[in-house]
């Protein structure tokens, strides 16, 4: 997270965030960076990190999900076909198309002292 949007919002390096919007929340720790810029927020895939994760309170403190859980998928209508081994779809967060990297997401400093 840039270095501009972490200070309005009260996140300092390494503090344990939510990132979330209306399909999905995630947890990790902030890492406060000059080379972000302003309005941009990158999580790099992680799958390995669901060990040692705070539970989020926007999950009624269940586990958080994972890096991919806020991403939206876009189909391709070729991928609706059905009957082809190459044109189908089975739901799952690495999607059929390059396009679901992309959203938009709210970034909160994870409230309280985090519970594990």
């Amino acid at each position: 997270i840039s270095e501009k949007d972490a200070k309005e919002i009260g996140i300092v390096d390494n503090d344990w965030v939510e990132a979330y919007n209306d399909h999905g929340v995630t947890v990790t720790r902030a890492i406060v960076s000059a080379r972000i810029p302003p309005g941009i927020c990158i999580i790099y895939h992680a799958p390995e990190r669901t060990v040692s994760v705070p539970k989020s309170p926007m999950r009624g403190n269940k586990r958080a999900g994972g890096h991919n859980s806020p991403t939206r998928i876009h189909l391709k209508p070729s991928l609706m076909v059905g009957g082809y081994g190459q044109f189908t779809y089975a739901f799952n967060y690495w999607g059929p198309t390059g396009v679901n990297r992309d959203t938009f997401i709210l970034v909160r400093k994870l409230p309280g002292k985090p519970e594990f």
